[in-house]
């Protein structure tokens, strides 16, 4: 497992300093495809889905670290492309579309702080001295039904807890390998396990970082653990449980030993906290920006004016009495008042016909074999009340995309999961675009 590569006055660059172990791995294990769904392969990060639209990652992977602001690439409207495959090769990727990018306000203020001092760049200058939490929830447009939600436990994490590492990152201290999701059962570590040779933190310092993260032991400090990675950033720290997907922690920083025959992995893990006890108030921020929380301090209501909890938008839906109007967020037609939720969104009624409400003039085909050849460059739209077994599409490539009964599906020449019918059938329907190629088939 692997971690972010930064720079610390008075110690080796980690990525001179990790070098090859004498087993391949820094420590862990494969996941099985069951184990913690909730973890998934962000861009050049692990991120964990703890909400209807919302990923947690670490700041560090998103920010812009010269300007104290969000990177652009992660402002609105922008890619976000996420697996949650467990195994090599990690596809297919689902790109979902950035709403808004938040990152923790204290590593923004202690970012600007750093820059007006005179560094050159925010990274380790936030980490140290400001042991700043590095964390970001990204929020997007579109539900991803196919992946479970965990939690955020507001309970402190005590030392001596059994908790759960996870990380698609690099596979041995010098880098290589990654993609690969592994897991690691660790013990949250006293701050003593900051006081070794070679550690770049000391006296009060240790205290701090203790406060604002949880500390889990490295593969240098015994082969039975796992270090982090580069790619292993953001990527969350679960409370061990058989039962639940419970978030405590992100993967953000590191401590590497003295007197190592070589590179070296990490000592010591530093998890940004994310309980009610933390230095800085990470769980109400969470909360309030939708992400599901247990033992946070307010439970989520229907009626608290915040998305959270089961809701698919602001206090209707889910387990709500409440149904969603029309525009406002979904995820079945039960959540909406229409009982009709489209591509996530609640719609008015719909009409008798599968493409009712979702496109004009469809072309009909009747039997399941059907083959649209090349769709041209403008919106089309087809429908059908044969009963399909399965389709696939292909060439939808730079933005054109195709969604069938108005749920958005990725095109890139593999089989196609069929929804629901609609109305007794389905609507298939190509946006605009350049490829005239695109194309889709059913059987």
């Amino acid at each position: 497992m692997s971690l972010v590569a930064c720079s610390v006055e008075g110690y080796v660059e980690p990525s001179e300093e990790i070098g090859a172990a004498d087993d391949a791995l820094i420590g862990g294990r494969p996941a099985l495809e069951s184990e913690y769904p909730s973890t998934v392969l962000g861009p050049g990060c692990t991120a964990a889905k703890v909400g209807p639209r919302h990923f947690l990652t670490a700041a560090h992977c998103v920010d812009d670290e010269y300007n104290a602001a969000v990177s652009p690439s992660y402002g609105p409207g922008g890619s976000y492309w996420v697996s949650a495959t467990n195994t090599p090769p990690i596809w297919p990727y689902v790109e979902l579309t950035i709403e808004q990018t938040y990152i923790h306000p204290q590593w923004l203020a202690d970012c600007a702080a750093a820059l007006a001092g005179g560094a050159t760049d925010c990274a380790v200058n936030v980490l140290n001295p400001g042991h700043t939490p590095d964390l970001a929830l990204v929020v997007v447009n579109e539900l991803s039904p196919t992946i479970p939600a965990a939690v955020v436990d507001g309970a402190p994490v005590a030392v001596g807890d059994p908790v759960v590492a996870t990380g698609y990152g690099c596979e041995d201290p010098s880098g290589s390998g990654g993609g690969l999701f592994k897991l690691q059962e660790l013990t949250a570590s006293a701050s003593s396990i900051l006081n070794h040779p070679g550690s770049y933190v000391s006296g009060q310092d240790i205290i701090d970082v203790a406060a604002a993260y949880v500390l889990t032991p490295g593969y240098a400090s015994s082969t039975s653990y796992a270090s982090l990675c580069p790619g292993d950033s953001g990527g969350p720290l679960y409370r061990q449980s058989s039962t639940s997907l419970v978030v405590v922690g992100v993967n953000a920083y590191y401590t590497f030993p003295s007197g190592w025959p070589g590179p070296a992995p990490s000592q010591t893990n530093w998890h940004t906290r994310l309980d009610t006890s933390a230095r800085y108030p990470v769980t109400s921020w969470l909360q309030s920006l939708g992400v599901s929380v247990i033992n946070g301090g307010t439970a989520p209501t229907c009626t608290d004016g915040v998305q959270n909890g089961t809701e698919t938008d602001v206090d209707c839906g889910g387990t709500c009495a409440a149904d969603c109007a029309n525009g406002d967020t979904c995820s079945t037609n039960a959540d909406c008042t229409s009982q009709n939720c489209v591509a996530g969104v609640c719609q008015p009624s719909t009409g008798t016909a599968p493409c009712s409400n979702l496109c004009t003039s469809p072309t009909a085909f009747a039997g399941p074999s059907y083959n649209s050849g090349n769709l041209g460059t403008g919106a089309r739209c087809f429908e059908t009340t044969a009963n399909l077994t399965g389709a696939n599409c292909g060439n939808f490539a730079s933005g054109r995309t195709f969604s069938v009964n108005g749920t958005a599906v990725t095109c890139n020449g593999g089989n196609i999961s069929l929804p629901a019918k609609r109305n007794g059938g389905y609507c298939f329907q190509a946006s605009a675009g350049n490829q005239s190629w695109a194309y889709f088939s059913t059987w």
